[in-house]
């Protein structure tokens, strides 16, 4: 009997995302940059893709922290039902307490969300805290 085995590729990175072009009905939040999204339409999106949010900022760390460390939430839009993602950095966040021969310096670090539903047919839409770009990645099965 002869198997299939389908991975997971990366088929898109984007370089940049819109700055809040086609998402009117979304407000403006204080302190946060609106990054509207618009996927491609292809066939089969909501079965075979994914898209993973990928924020990067530069902070001021030692050798104990190695990723950005940010909360993701999803919310809903009153009265419209769509959602929309809040990325903030967290306050207080877990290390390792390992002693650092060089001291703190600014290091570009990076998130990387969960993968989340495909869907052309609406914008996007995540809010980051306005010192944080947001892009993202397509996932979808390799025969």
């Amino acid at each position: 009997m002869k198997k299939t085995l389908l991975t997971a590729a990366l088929l898109i990175s984007a370089p940049h995302v819109f700055a809040s072009d086609n998402a009117e009905m979304f407000p403006e939040m204080p302190g946060f940059t609106k990054h509207v999204i618009q996927l491609d339409a292809v066939e089969n999106e909501n079965l075979d893709r994914r898209v993973q949010l990928v924020a990067n900022s530069v902070m001021k760390v030692d050798c104990n922290i190695k990723a950005l460390p940010m909360d993701i939430e999803r919310r809903s839009l009153e009265g419209w039902g769509y959602s929309y993602y809040v990325l903030e950095k967290q306050t207080s966040y877990a290390g390792t307490m390992m002693a650092c021969e060089k001291e703190a310096a600014d290091t570009e670090l990076q998130f990387h969300s969960d993968l989340l539903r495909y869907n052309s047919k609406l914008p996007l839409v995540v809010y980051a805290q306005e010192d944080v770009e947001v892009d993202y990645k397509i996932w979808a099965p390799v025969e």
